[in-house]
């Protein structure tokens, strides 16, 4: 009765999500003392496990994070740890690998954090149980099909042709940005439109030099494929003798680029310093835990007001200490705008706060020019070196960053009334990531540069229509009734997310048509689709029955749409990976108890 056949293991999609989970499984089943042979199947589109497409090893230097060094941690400080002899932080593998730069609040290339994670899953793999084994296949899963309780997973080899076929027992899929990308060759494929930027010296080496761009998106990947056009093109950027930053011209980058998107703002830069540690007064797990006892949760007319109250008592507690005032909390709010009002009384030529203009300070413009722009940019790299405990600015827009975990829980499967969850989905979620997740001042003063420069032009930036002419090939931008440009090439700048009512991915369709999972509604007073899949808290996919599935699990950007804000290092962040490990653990413990059980029985005979 002894059974020797490998149990099969396999984890679809292997960027940093997809190393988190394997982790976590080789921790708990070293923990088990499981002695059962073992095969761990990683399917990964490229070649830089671990890394993922983001933080694939071979991007250029320039390319860098918008998450502090500080933040960056591969390993989790809890039971079961990790079987790896040594994990270290990402600051302290700096310094251990003799890099230089290892400020706590310095933001590194991505590549450099691609090298870490690397590292980081070799270490686990030199310290691998004999019985375990790791298989690698390097290709595109485009197919899973349920036989004789073992899932069939299909994918294409490396070429994009050859179909593989391999059996597991349990599946995680943590397939990142791609969740919600299309797979399918698009047969509309315009030369002078590019659909993906990454990796950005292959995506974007069709564009020429002299010619004009339009780069749809002003948000941090909009930052990555303009950097890649000039910086990438041997253009420098140096302080002149006042320490401002020029940019050269290589000769080699667009004559002319214009971002464009429904705000026409860019995200608000970072300096790298920790968050301040003041604490929520209004946004509370005290109240959102009375929240959750009367679901559904009106975003509009519950949680945006404490939001905005959280922001107001962040601008002003900062505001009255540079003035040398103490600001007190009080639950009556009228007590806290009686401080407020007698201290402008004081302080006349003090800014008001003003939520509008924190939002969109030019929403009444119906177009925007690069000289407001660089105005605009200039006051938030200036607002950005004060930082949270010195600029009130800083301090409200930051808030975000303290409440979205509280906020996470209550938004979490369907916490939200119907019409609040698509209202955050495609307005505030976006909103919020502008204020909150900016990129480094470095990157910002560059984008100032360039504007100043005159190769980057805000003439487009708000509202901007984009349309292709067949007869000459080129691309147009227009602003309605006012103004027109041709451009030569089209770059999409923007990362896919779940969209209502759409699934792009191939394999996701192909799941949904098997009836391996189903679509998420939200049914609570209206109805709204994301997107996404259904899963339930542990992270089990719902199949098209409505029953949870605990052989199949989703972790990480797959869960979009369901949870929220998953695309972060971070290991705490809807850890399904944790939950998926141990019932794996618990599933073969079983399997070898029945085992054991049968042999004890049959001895018996």
């Amino acid at each position: 009765m002894k059974d020797n056949s490998a149990y099969n293991i396999g984890i679809v999609g292997f960027g940093p999500k997809g190393f988190y989970g394997f982790e976590r499984l080789v921790a708990f089943l070293n923990e088990a003392q499981i002695s059962k042979p073992i095969q761990i199947h990683i399917f990964n589109t490229t070649k830089f496990l671990a890394s993922g497409d983001v933080y694939r090893t071979d991007q250029p230097e320039y390319l860098i994070m918008n998450y502090a060094n500080r933040h960056i941690n591969s390993w989790l400080l809890k039971e079961p740890f990790s079987i790896a002899g040594s994990t270290p932080d990402f600051v302290t593998w700096l310094t251990q690998n003799g890099y230089k730069d290892t400020v706590q609040g310095k933001y590194a290339p991505r590549a450099l954090v691609g090298k870490y994670l690397a590292a980081c899953y070799q270490s686990v793999l030199d310290h691998l149980p004999e019985h375990i084994k790791v298989v690698t296949h390097i290709g595109t899963v485009t197919n899973m099909l349920t036989k004789n309780n073992n899932y069939q997973i299909f994918y294409t080899n490396g070429t994009g042709h050859e179909k593989q076929v391999v059996s597991c027992n349990k599946v995680l899929f943590t397939t990142g940005h791609h969740s919600f990308k299309s797979q399918q060759p698009n047969n509309d494929v315009l030369k002078n439109k590019v659909d993906f930027i990454y990796p950005t010296n292959e995506k974007l080496e069709s564009v020429k030099a002299a010619s004009a761009v339009a780069v749809k998106g002003f948000g941090l990947t909009a930052i990555d494929a303009i950097l890649a056009l000039t910086e990438g093109r041997n253009g420098k950027f140096m302080k002149n003798d006042k320490g401002v930053l020029k940019y050269s011209s290589s000769g080699d980058e667009p004559s002319k680029i214009y971002p464009f998107s429904r705000t026409g703002l860019p995200m608000i830069p970072r300096n790298g310093l920790p968050t301040s540690e003041t604490d929520l007064y209004f946004f509370t797990k005290e109240v959102v835990a009375e929240l959750q006892r009367n679901k559904p949760i009106s975003f509009s007319c519950t949680l945006l007001p404490l939001i905005r109250r959280e922001f107001y008592f962040a601008y002003y507690r900062v505001l009255f200490k540079n003035y040398g005032h103490q600001f007190y909390f009080d639950k009556d709010f009228t007590v806290i705008e009686n401080q407020v009002q007698y201290f402008h009384e004081d302080y006349p030529e003090c800014p008001v706060f003003n939520w509008d203009s924190i939002v969109d300070p030019f929403k009444e413009e119906p177009k925007l020019t690069s000289v407001l722009l660089q105005v605009y940019i200039e006051f938030l790299i200036n607002e950005a070196k004060l930082g949270e405990d010195k600029s009130p600015f800083m301090a409200a827009v930051g808030t975000w960053r303290k409440i979205s975990p509280i906020f996470n829980e209550l938004y979490s499967f369907g916490g939200l009334d119907a019409g609040s969850h698509k209202k955050f989905d495609v307005y505030y979620f976006g909103l919020f990531n502008r204020l909150s997740y900016g990129p480094p001042i470095k990157n910002m003063q560059k984008m100032l540069a360039l504007s100043k420069a005159g190769i980057l032009d805000f003439s487009y930036a708000k509202s901007a229509n984009v349309s292709h002419n067949n007869y000459d090939g080129n691309f147009r931008l227009s602003i309605k009734n006012q103004q027109e440009t041709v451009v030569d090439y089209l770059v999409n700048a923007t990362i896919s997310r779940a969209k209502e009512g759409k699934f792009r991915n191939e394999l996701y369709q192909n799941l949904l048509e098997n009836g391996i999972i189903r679509e998420f509604e939200n049914k609570l007073n209206t109805k709204y689709r994301p997107g996404c899949i259904e899963i339930n808290k542990e992270g089990n996919a719902i199949d098209k029955n409505g029953h949870a599935n605990p052989n199949i699990s989703f972790y990480g950007t797959p869960t979009e749409g369901i949870t929220c804000d998953n695309d972060t290092l971070s290991r705490t962040r809807n850890d399904f990976a944790t939950i998926w490990a141990k019932s794996v653990c618990k599933e073969i413990l079983r399997i070898d108890g029945r085992i054991a059980k049968a042999k004890k029985e049959e001895n018996v005979l």
